[in-house]
């Protein structure tokens, strides 16, 4: 399916040689992709009870898929090593791992009051949505997508990512990342002692997996247009695959 492929290509890019070792990587995860999004896609035409069951985990699925997908293109380190570490003999599934991607720290963390205090300076935080790489690359990044973009480029979400400022235009995805990925796990870790169906009906799953495809594919947009990602993809091409991943949008 083309609007698949457009969002695909647009968090993972495009491309790839398999002989080096992050186009591997990368190339695990945009198969990997592609197969949970095509199952979310396909699960809109199950029943309530399939799609409470099922959507919350192929949504946090694609969450967690797309951000590691980012970390690679702006963070090629932390990816190999991780990798690396996967590889060794000894590794072991029954323990967690300091090189393991981890939502706090590698997605989103922490405030930091003064980027430039030499305190903040000797462990500086690389989350996608940290300070750093917000002040640094991040707010250049959406001024150069709004004020190149338009309806008619990009489609309706458009109109959403550019109602304000470019830095609270991040903070407003940095927001719904957190609030998806809080709301999506309530369906996963079975905490809920209510019926879950009370909380998490048809209606709020779909929103929750429309606003995940929403998140995914803008934030996906700008590190697309990042100087030094790995991969940057011509503005043209993204509002296009933009364009196109609106349309995954479940209904």
């Amino acid at each position: 399916m083309e609007n698949i492929t457009s969002f695909v290509r647009l968090v993972c890019g495009t491309g790839f040689d398999s002989n080096h070792e992050l186009d591997k990587i990368l190339l695990h995860l945009q198969t990997s992709l592609q197969k949970v999004t095509q199952e979310l896609v396909e699960l809109q035409q199950s029943s309530d009870y399939k799609l409470g069951l099922y959507g919350p985990y192929l949504g946090r699925s694609i969450l967690e898929l797309s951000m590691t997908a980012l970390i690679a293109r702006v963070d090629p380190f932390k990816i190999l090593l991780m990798k690396g570490k996967q590889e060794q003999p000894d590794y072991d599934l029954g323990k967690p791992h300091s090189s393991a991607i981890r939502w706090q720290g590698d997605v989103v963390d922490k405030a930091v009051s003064n980027i430039w205090n030499d305190k903040s300076l000797k462990d500086p935080t690389r989350a996608i949505f940290g300070a750093y790489q917000v002040q640094l690359v991040l707010i250049s990044s959406a001024e150069l997508v709004i004020d190149e973009g338009s309806e008619s480029s990009m489609g309706e979400w458009y109109a959403q990512l550019s109602s304000t400022t470019p830095d609270s235009t991040i903070e407003s995805i940095k927001s719904k990342i957190n609030t998806a990925y809080s709301s999506l796990s309530k369906g996963i870790h079975h905490e809920l002692l209510i019926p879950q169906e009370s909380v998490l009906d048809r209606d709020t799953v779909i929103s929750l997996l429309n606003e995940t495809f929403y998140i995914v594919a803008s934030i996906s947009l700008l590190i697309s247009q990042i100087p030094y990602a790995y991969k940057k993809a011509e503005l043209e091409q993204s509002f296009v695959d933009y364009k196109n991943s609106k349309e995954l949008e479940l209904s």
